[in-house]
Order: structure tokens, then C-alpha cells, then sequence
């Protein structure tokens, strides 16, 4: 089994801590925010505007990630989001949550520059699961955070949870400067960025628009299962936290064994499988209340998370190294695009039935993995064929 670089390590620890602070409250967040007065239809609306604002982050992200040293725009972007908790926590309408949203968000231009930092630490034959075995930080961290935040929401309130988040994005900050500077490649800091899409090839296009309709579908449900799971199952917010664990534990035991099989097997055909399992875990969810049961279908679901790792391994390998921050910062802007028009679209549906944002998810999903399961599978060889993309 190939070893992680120590930088790698490091980058496992920070997203370890961020994961845990966020963790405390991104399950429970739809309620507070509905707590604020939110609406369904305002619910979408300010996850499609988070998402809007890291879209447009993208692009610069990824400039910035070919010119400058990546350790630094890391820390950077890092540092921006610790004061959003503080923000969440002294919210008294949900329009006042607007700020720390955008500014969350803005944080995320520095993926870019995670992203291409890992690019250039892992083995070409290991990608998938190097970027899969990094990423099970945030399921790992999630573990229990979900479960914590609840009971401390249901003991204390919000607020408390919002501290002890902002310690743990501060931290996260800090184990980030044991990092080793990470310069691009010296050719890529001499020349222009390419925003012409004539200078990529149609592959790398082809790939993006399947990655975008993969966020649209897999993102559809994220902002309104915890009010499903409140209306519909008529489960408090400790419950529903546990299950925001269980799906993380899933996440963490399963994501290493999928990307090592994504590596054997291929991607596309991994992503299919995925997309099928999503859907039928939602097709359960739909049709019982039993915790129990639930918790199983969690379980599995959080393992098919990787998709967006297995999706971030496929770019890697379809970038020209030298321009690679701007190959992940087009990918991150129509993943952003696609993530923007989903919450917004599953606040309607979610307005007219509770249960319709996850139907559209399930037939969605099932029509997807139909597609990704035809493609050529890429050559397992230093890069990926882009033309068969």
C-alpha cells in the first residue's frame, strides 16, 4: 500500500481539525438557520449563494495556486474562515448569516492550491487513492463532531457550538505552517494563465461537464435532509447527529478501500457504482424511520463520498502540470456552478413535498451511473488518456 509524504500527514491533520469544527454544526445548520426564520425556498437560496461566492473564488484561486507558493495560499484561505463561527453565533436573522456564508466560502479559493500541492506529492499509479486516503480527514474528523454538536445544541445552544468550532478552525490553521513550501513549476510562473478554452483539450471539457453533472445530483439533497429528517422522521437534533456520525464513520472505514479500487478497476466505473448505492440508500430513507436502518443506509452512504475525491484524482490526471492550479480552479468553478443551482432548485422542490428533492436525486443518480459505467475507463499509465475522457 503506497505511504503518505510527511506534507501529505500534515495536510491529513489540518483537514482533520477544520472537519471536526465544522462537523459540530453543518448537520444541524438547516435547523438553526430555519430557526432564524428561514423558509424552504430561503434555505436554497443561501446555499446556492455560498455556493455562488465560491465559484467566483475559483478562478483567482487557481491563478494564484500556478504563480505563487501554495503553502502560503493555504494558510491564507485556512485563516479566513476562523471568524465565521463568531459570526454564526451572533446571528439574530438568517439574512445575517449571509456574511459568514460568503466569507466561508471566499475562503475557498485556496483549494486550488490543496489541491495541486497533493497533485504534486502523489504517485501517478495511486492518485485515487492517495487523494481518497488524504480526503478521509473529513470523515474521520466527522465522526463524532456531528453527535457533539447536537447534544451540545440541545444542552447548551448554538452559540457554544460555534466556540468551540472557531478553536478548531484556529488549530487546523496552525498545523498547516509545519508545512513545506510548495513552489510551481517554473515555467508556469513566467507565463500567462490560459483562460482560453480553445487551449484545453476537448477532453478535459468533457470530464469537467461530467464532474459538474455529478455535483448537481449528489448535492440536490445536502441542504434539506436534516429538515426531511426533522419533518418527516420527526427526529431531534441529537438523533440526526448521530447519523451525521455514522454516515462520517462510513466515510472514513470505507473511501481508502474505494479509491484503491478506483486505481484496479477504474474510475468511471467506481463512480458508477457509487451513484447506484447513493441512490438506494435515499430510496430507504424515503421509506422508513427506523434508526436502526437508517444509521445502516448512513453508514453506506458516507462511503460514497469519495465520488468527489475519485472526481478530483480524474483532473489530476487529465492537467498539464503546468498549469495545474487552473485546471483544478475551472473544475472547482463549474463543481460550484452546478452546487449553486442545486440547493436553490431543492428548495422549490422541497416547498411543493418533502420527499421530492430526494426522488429527482435517486433517478438522477441511477440515469448518471448508467452513463459514467459506459465511458472508456482511463489507461492506468502516468496520465490519464484525456481523449477518452
Amino acid at each position: 500500500m503506497p505511504k503518505l509524504p510527511r506534507d501529505l500527514w500534515i495536510i491529513y491533520g489540518s483537514l482533520l481539525f477544520f472537519a471536526f469544527g465544522l462537523g459540530l454544526y453543518t448537520v444541524i445548520m438547516p435547523a438553526y438557520i430555519r430557526d432564524l426564520g428561514a423558509t424552504a425556498v430561503q434555505l436554497g437560496f443561501l446555499g446556492a449563494l455560498a455556493m455562488a461566492v465560491s465559484t467566483m473564488a475559483a478562478i483567482p484561486g487557481g491563478m494564484w495556486a500556478d504563480r505563487f507558493e501554495r503553502r502560503k495560499l493555504m494558510i491564507i484561505g485556512w485563516a479566513i474562515a476562523i471568524p465565521v463561527p463568531l459570526m454564526f453565533a451572533l446571528a439574530q436573522h438568517w439574512f445575517w448569516l449571509i456574511p459568514g456564508f460568503a466569507l466561508f466560502n471566499l475562503s475557498m479559493f485556496s483549494n486550488a492550491a490543496m489541491q495541486s500541492y497533493i497533485a504534486a506529492k502523489c504517485p501517478p499509479e495511486a492518485r485515487s487513492f492517495t487523494f481518497t486516503l488524504v480526503h478521509t480527514a473529513f470523515p474521520v474528523g466527522m465522526v463524532f463532531a456531528p453527535t457533539m454538536g447536537g447534544f451540545l445544541a440541545e444542552q447548551l445552544g448554538m452559540r457554544a457550538v460555534f466556540w468551540v468550532s472557531l478553536a478548531c478552525y484556529a488549530i487546523s490553521t496552525l498545523i498547516l505552517t509545519r508545512l513545506s513550501p510548495s513552489y510551481p513549476p517554473e515555467t508556469s510562473t513566467k507565463m500567462r494563465v490560459a483562460l482560453d478554452p480553445r487551449s484545453y483539450p476537448r477532453g478535459f471539457w468533457n470530464l469537467l461537464f461530467a464532474c459538474s453533472l455529478t455535483w448537481f445530483v449528489i448535492t440536490i439533497p445536502i441542504t434539506f435532509n436534516t429538515p426531511f429528517l426533522q419533518d418527516v422522521a420527526r427526529f431531534d437534533l441529537l438523533t440526526i447527529g448521530f447519523l451525521g456520525s455514522i454516515a462520517a464513520l462510513g466515510g472514513a472505514m470505507l473511501s481508502p478501500f474505494i479509491g484503491r479500487a478506483a486505481d484496479k478497476a477504474g474510475s468511471w466505473r467506481i463512480l458508477a457504482a457509487c451513484l447506484v448505492v447513493l441512490a438506494l440508500t435515499f430510496i430507504v430513507q424515503l421509506y422508513t424511520t427506523e434508526v436502526s436502518v437508517l444509521a445502516a443506509a448512513f453508514f453506506i452512504r458516507g462511503g460514497t463520498n469519495v465520488v468527489m475525491s475519485l472526481m478530483t484524482a480524474l483532473v489530476t490526471g487529465a492537467a498539464d502540470p503546468k498549469s495545474m492550479g487552473m485546471s483544478f480552479a475551472l473544475y472547482n468553478m463549474v463543481a460550484g456552478l452546478a452546487s449553486t443551482l442545486s440547493p436553490y432548485a431543492a428548495g422549490w422542490l422541497y416547498a411543493e413535498h418533502p420527499t421530492f428533492p430526494f426522488i429527482a436525486t435517486v433517478f438522477l443518480a441511477l440515469a448518471l451511473a448508467i452513463y459514467f459505467w459506459s465511458k472508456p475507463q482511463p489507461r492506468r499509465k502516468g496520465t490519464y488518456d484525456v481523449a477518452g475522457q
